[in-house]
């Protein structure tokens, strides 16, 4: 009879946990944008809805929705995220870890350029609040608001402007 050899009982369950612990998802990437590559990222989006979110992890209502948004991400996968942060590029690791801590299935964007040019790049109707939403579709804002919302009004947002 041939003996068979495996991987786990020759170095150990133990061992074998650490080693394939490497082997999980990569914690999401954070990387710095100009306000005229996240109107590019926009206008490029073949996406039937875009959805631009802007937060920052010093904005406790960005906190609070942020579990909300997960969901919808992972729940409206057709749709194209586009998750930008208004924190400085140079908190880069903390981006990171709050998007790693949160499940983010999605790396964000961090602004640039944190400027009234910048708000008025996504909407001039916007007052520049946090957490602020925009919904493209074909490149051209349909819908927009500042402010922390829950699961059912993104997800009844998103039906509507689907089902247009």
């Amino acid at each position: 009879m041939m003996k068979r050899y495996g991987i786990i009982p020759t170095i150990g369950s133990a061992l074998a946990a650490l080693l394939l612990s490497g082997c999980g998802p990569s914690k999401p990437a954070a990387q710095p944008a100009t306000p005229s590559e996240i109107g590019r990222r926009i206008a490029q989006s073949t996406a039937p809805l875009t959805l631009v979110h802007v937060w920052a992890t010093w904005c406790d209502p960005c906190r609070a929705e942020f579990p909300e948004l997960v969901k919808i991400m992972e729940h409206y996968q057709s749709m194209d995220v586009v998750l930008v942060s208004a924190d400085a590029p140079a908190d880069k690791e903390a981006v990171e870890a709050f998007l790693a801590e949160h499940g983010s299935p999605q790396g964000s964007l961090i602004t640039t350029e944190l400027t009234q040019a910048f708000i008025e790049s996504l909407s001039p109707k916007w007052g520049g609040a946090l957490p602020a939403s925009f919904f493209f579709q074909d490149g051209k804002i349909v819908r927009e608001w500042e402010g922390k919302r829950t699961y059912d009004e993104y997800a009844d947002t998103i039906e509507t402007l689907l089902n247009k």
